[in-house]
């Protein structure tokens, strides 16, 4: 069964998703996916600067093939792509990974604090649980 992973509540959005990128690289590789290419740039750009000491290999993917050798690509698009099954979707777009044709057995959901920001996830925990996703939620108010 796929499952979706909300974390709500994220008042340091980049930050919040550097270091779950990082977690979820230690287990397999991630497709961070960004509204567009502008935020998909400002997000490479934080990995550059997030933990100097360490490096999160990481590169702009622009679709075709899936590289073997880098765990980490970044996305961007309203065309969702068929991701292997052993890949995570980090998700910080508007889009619904539960109505791509080859939806991913791993979706990892960010959310904010807003009142829209949290009325769009509402429709997002719906469309997941509907398309037969078991759902997680984590809460990260004053965590992150």
């Amino acid at each position: 069964m796929p499952k979706a992973t909300f974390y709500t509540h994220v008042s340091h959005a980049e930050a919040f998703i550097c270091r779950l990128a990082q977690r979820a690289v230690q287990s397999g590789r991630v497709l961070v996916w960004a509204e567009g290419a502008a935020a998909a740039e400002r997000l490479d750009a934080e990995l550059w600067r997030f933990e100097p000491a360490g490096f999160l290999a990481h590169e702009m993917w622009q679709g075709g093939e899936w590289p073997q050798d880098v765990p980490l690509l970044l996305g961007a698009g309203a065309d969702l792509p068929a991701v292997p099954t052993d890949w995570v979707v980090l998700n910080v777009s508007p889009e619904f990974w539960c109505d791509a044709a080859r939806p991913p057995a791993r979706v990892l959901e960010i959310v904010g604090s807003s009142l829209e920001e949290l009325a769009e996830a509402r429709e997002r925990f719906k469309a997941y649980k509907q398309q037969g996703f078991e759902i997680e939620h984590h809460n990260m108010q004053g965590k992150a």
